[in-house]
């Protein structure tokens, strides 16, 4: 089988710069992003170190899908958060209310979902985006791609037999994932690692701002862009979930008195 060439590194000149990205502090988001590297990134990794190495009995990757430059890039993503943005997840993990970290305020001193800067370099947005194109190939079943979707398949049940596990004080159901579920986790994190725009760049004017208090004071403008951004990072992270968590979610963020979109 063919493979692609070796993933760059940052010490490659033609690598593009990094450049800040606004993310969000938000449950779904985080907890999308910090689990797709155990199992699904891991073990594309490994199938790829296998596959060069020249082992017996490997899965075979559609040409073109480079599973050590998919784990790679994830990787430079989670090295280039904010320890804060780290430790919210830690505390969702924990039950623990985070000590410290951004607060976002309105104008009505209404405190939305912490924001924060991360210099993401869009060339590993893009390996990731490569990967999420091929497993909705394999998802279709087109040829070539039958490797892949097992592999999707049984990610699926690692993460229901994780879920079941969770819980030490209560009996959990064992509710295996879908292939498409486990994509649709993908597509959510790209689609809050890819949004860029006039709005999070007026926030990210903001956010960069933060004194040593970590208060961020919006103005009407940035509180106007904070809550545009906002919905559709929920929109977002809800896709391919029922619609009452997508209101729940609307209804935490912005409160009974706010306006919410169907």
């Amino acid at each position: 089988m063919t493979t692609s060439a070796t993933p760059p590194t940052r010490s490659d000149p033609n690598m593009t710069d990094a450049t800040p990205r606004l993310l969000p502090a938000e449950e779904n988001f985080l907890t999308d992003f910090f689990n797709l590297e155990e199992p699904l990134l891991i073990w594309l990794d490994q199938t790829t170190q296998d596959t060069r190495a020249g082992a017996d009995d490997v899965y075979e990757l559609p040409t073109g899908l480079d599973g050590e430059a998919a784990r790679a890039a994830w990787t430079r993503i989670y090295d280039a958060l904010p320890k804060a943005l780290v430790d919210a997840w830690h505390a969702l993990l924990t039950g623990k209310e985070q000590a410290t970290g951004n607060k976002v305020i309105g104008l009505d001193g209404h405190e939305y979902t912490a924001l924060y800067a991360a210099a993401v370099d869009p060339t590993d947005v893009e390996v990731l985006t490569t990967l999420l194109d091929h497993c909705r190939k394999a998802l279709a079943r087109e040829p070539g791609y039958t490797d892949l979707r097992s592999i999707l398949s049984q990610a699926g049940e690692w993460y229901g037999d994780q879920a079941a596990g969770r819980d030490q004080y209560s009996v959990v159901p064992r509710v295996p994932e879908t292939a498409e579920q486990v994509v649709n986790r993908l597509a959510r994190a790209l689609t809050v690692l890819q949004l860029h725009d006039d709005d999070t760049r007026t926030l990210l004017t903001a956010v960069t701002a933060a004194g040593p208090d970590r208060r961020i004071i919006l103005t009407q403008d940035q509180e106007q862009a904070a809550h545009r951004y906002l919905d559709r990072v929920i929109t977002a992270v809800t896709e391919g979930k029922p619609r009452t968590e997508r209101a729940f979610a609307r209804f935490i963020e912005f409160g009974d008195a706010r306006p919410l979109r169907p």
